[in-house]
């Protein structure tokens, strides 16, 4: 379907040079899933965060998390985006949002931080999908970041992950109506994206089953959690249900699964597609999972050379940072217009299933 947008030919971000190469093209007829998967979209990027205060649940107190938010802004110049950790010079703060380019606003992309990360570790990501009209929710996971990190977890962390994913959700649709995103994202289908600790996140999230004897043995053991086990309130929060019916499609990335907590095939009751990214240089576990996911539509790809920041602030030595996050964004995109959007092109498709290179260094196995 093609829809009327005015747009800037080229994605700018916060620096006077940037906005100085920007060309506007008024009222251009485009379809957004024309738009290469491998390069920049035709967006700026802007930013807002705030905090969300919920209820885990009858009984427990109150959790507060804070919202990140990225999303499509034809905006050229403003002030950078101030995250839990440092500034990001691309990225605008509370900048206008564009008119959405997609049928019914921005569609949405989730994110889930690693073990003491926050919500921008990932942040290549949700710039470059923003550049494609597309906005990224990402919460910083409170007790676990890297500023207020509670060493070792208690069991309700556990829990709190993935219902800091539905509250971060439940969020943005509650939005005021004064606010210039209420109403503009796309909440109903979601792909939901985790980094290390954060794959554990999307598979709670995405639909796992919790092995309920494991979990009481660690309860009454405190073995793998505080030492102070599980109240009996916690421990039933595992067999209640913690997915998220808008979550429609998983990327983990770089994280192992987490055997303890969902035995030996939890994952299997996944119902969803599911896309983990690794590398070669990262051992967690990549080549048992991709055996061990039965008949559920699961892809795996791995960047030769890829460490564990390879997809999340970039630090590998072993892989030039810059091919890791252009490999990493352009299959999440693809992913993401393949599993929400509905995206049957040859070039997104291709890339989901291997039979489009990306770079020689990735190898794309499918069951």
């Amino acid at each position: 379907m093609m829809y009327l947008l005015t747009v800037l030919a080229v994605v700018g971000g916060c620096s006077a040079d940037k906005a100085a190469d920007t060309a506007a093209v008024d009222a251009v007829v485009v379809d957004p899933l024309s738009w290469p998967v491998d390069a920049e979209g035709p967006f700026g990027v802007g930013y807002q965060s705030f905090d969300k205060t919920y209820s885990p649940g009858e009984g427990f107190a109150d959790r507060t998390i804070r919202v990140n938010i990225w999303y499509p802004t034809v905006e050229t110049e403003g002030p950078s985006a101030e995250y839990t950790v440092g500034l990001d010079t691309e990225v605008m703060a509370d900048a206008v949002p564009a008119d959405p380019a997609h049928e019914g606003g921005f569609p949405a992309h989730v994110h889930s931080h690693g073990f003491q990360g926050y919500g921008g570790t990932s942040a290549f990501m949700a710039r470059y999908f923003a550049s494609h009209g597309i906005a990224t929710i990402a919460p910083d996971h409170t007790n676990n970041t890297l500023i207020d990190n509670a060493d070792p977890l208690g069991a309700a962390h556990y829990f709190h992950r993935p219902l800091d994913v539905r509250a971060a959700l439940d969020a943005v649709e509650e939005l005021d109506a004064s606010d210039p995103l209420a109403g503009l994202i796309q909440t109903d289908k979601v792909m939901l994206s985790g980094h290390s600790f954060g794959a554990y996140t999307i598979w709670a999230a995405g639909g796992a089953t919790y092995d309920l004897d494991n979990v009481a043995e660690m309860c009454a053991t405190g073995e793998g959690i505080r030492d102070d086990g599980c109240t009996p309130a916690e421990e039933a929060m595992f067999a209640s249900d913690l997915t998220d019916s808008r979550v429609v499609s998983l990327m983990p990335m770089a994280g192992t699964l987490r055997r303890a907590w969902f035995g030996s095939s939890g994952e299997l009751s996944v119902d969803k597609p599911v896309l983990f990214m690794g590398g070669s240089n990262d051992a967690v576990g990549q080549v048992d999972q991709f055996e061990e996911m039965g008949d559920i539509d699961f892809t795996w790809m791995e960047l030769e050379g890829g460490c564990h920041q390879t997809f999340a602030l970039g630090s590998c030595t072993s892989l030039d940072p810059e091919l890791g996050f252009h490999i990493v964004q352009t299959a999440a995109l693809a992913f993401i217009r393949v599993t929400v959007l509905g995206d049957e092109s040859e070039q997104s498709v291709g890339i989901i299933s291997g039979e489009v290179s990306l770079s020689d260094i990735v190898t794309t196995k499918k069951r």
